[in-house]
C-alpha cells in the first residue's frame, strides 16, 4: 500500500521524500482543491527530481471546464503527454475524450469526487481506459472494502486531511462581500455553523468549502491495507508542514507496529481536532419510515 501526498507547495516536498511514495500536483488554471497550482514549465524540474528519487508523480486537471477552456486544456494535455508522469486526475469528461482520441498513453485517474462511489461505474470507466480511481470521501469503510474487493482497477482511498465538501463555479463569498461593500481577505474564509468552523476558499474558478476538521483514519488504514487498498491519500491543505510530516511518520510507524501509543501521540498532535468522516456513517440523510 502506497502513500499518495497532496503537498501545499513544491518547496516542501523534499522533507517528505522518505515518507511518501507518490505526489499529486494541480496544473495551473486547470485544477481546483490545491493551495498552489503550477505551470508545466514549473513542474518539469520537480517531476524529474521526483522520478530520479523513485517516486510516482501525478498531475491534476480536475476542473469542470467550459467551452472556452478547451483550447488551453488541449494544449496543456499535449505538453503533459510528453512528461514521464504516472497519471492524470480528471473530473470533466472532456479530459477523458481528448486523452482517448489524441493522447491515449496518458494514464487517467477518475476523480469525480462524490460520484466515485461504486464498483459498477468504476468497471464502466475501466472500459473507457482509466488506470486508477480516486474514491469518494462519502464512502463508509465497508463500502471502500467492497469496491476494492470487486474491481480490478487500482484504488486510492482518502485517509487524512481536510477534503472538499462542496464546489461551486460561482464566487459565493466574494459576491456577498461585493454586494455589501465589505472587505475581502486573501480568498480564504471561515463559516460557523452548528458549532463547527468550515474553511472556505474563494479562488479564480469559484468557491470550495472544506470539512470542518481533518479526516484521520489511522486505525482504518490497517483495515484498508488488509483489503488490498492500493493507495492512501493524504492532504496537507490547512495543516502546518511540521505537523503534517509528523502525521506521515506516525502513520508509517503504526502500519508497522499497530502500537496504541502511536494513536495517542497522533491525538495529542492534532489536539483531538479530527473525525472519521463518513467511514462509519451509512448515510447523511434520515430515511423516512413508510411502514
Amino acid at each position: 500500500m502506497k502513500y499518495l501526498v497532496v503537498p501545499k507547495h513544491i518547496e516542501g516536498i523534499h522533507e517528505m521524500l522518505s515518507l511518501a511514495d507518490a505526489f499529486l500536483f494541480g496544473v495551473f488554471n486547470l485544477s481546483v482543491h490545491f493551495e498552489h497550482t503550477y505551470t508545466i514549465t514549473e513542474l518539469k524540474p520537480i517531476i524529474t527530481q521526483l522520478k530520479e528519487s523513485g517516486k510516482e508523480v501525478y498531475l491534476s486537471c480536475n476542473r469542470n471546464f467550459a467551452k472556452e477552456d478547451l483550447k488551453q486544456l488541449e494544449t496543456t494535455l499535449e505538453e503533459i503527454s510528453k512528461l514521464p508522469i504516472d497519471g492524470l486526475f480528471f473530473y470533466d469528461l472532456a479530459v477523458l475524450e481528448l486523452v482517448k482520441t489524441k493522447y491515449p498513453h496518458i494514464p487517467l485517474i477518475w476523480d469525480q469526487e462524490h460520484m466515485t462511489t461504486n464498483e459498477f461505474t468504476i468497471s464502466f470507466y475501466e472500459t473507457e481506459g482509466i488506470s486508477k480511481v480516486n474514491l469518494s470521501t462519502n464512502l463508509t469503510l465497508d463500502e471502500l472494502k467492497i469496491i476494492k474487493e470487486h474491481t480490478k482497477v487500482p484504488c486510492i482511498a482518502p485517509i487524512f486531511g481536510y477534503f472538499p465538501m462542496f464546489e461551486s463555479k460561482r464566487h459565493l463569498v466574494n459576491n456577498y462581500l461585493d454586494t455589501f461593500s465589505l472587505k475581502t481577505s486573501n480568498g480564504t474564509y471561515q463559516i460557523e455553523k452548528e458549532g463547527k468552523t468550515y474553511p472556505i476558499v474563494d479562488h479564480n474558478h469559484g468557491t470550495t468549502v472544506y470539512t470542518s476538521v481533518p479526516l484521520n483514519g489511522l486505525e482504518e488504514s490497517i483495515l484498508l491495507k488488509k483489503t488490498g487498498m492500493d493507495y492512501l491519500l493524504f492532504q496537507e491543505f490547512g495543516i502546518e508542514q511540521d505537523t503534517f510530516i509528523k502525521v506521515l511518520e506516525l502513520y508509517h510507524k503504526y502500519e508497522k507496529t499497530q502500537d496504541k501509543k502511536i494513536k495517542e501521540t497522533l491525538d495529542k498532535l492534532l489536539n483531538g481536532n479530527y473525525d472519521l468522516g463518513f467511514l462509519y456513517k451509512k448515510t447523511v440523510y434520515k430515511v423516512k419510515n413508510y411502514g
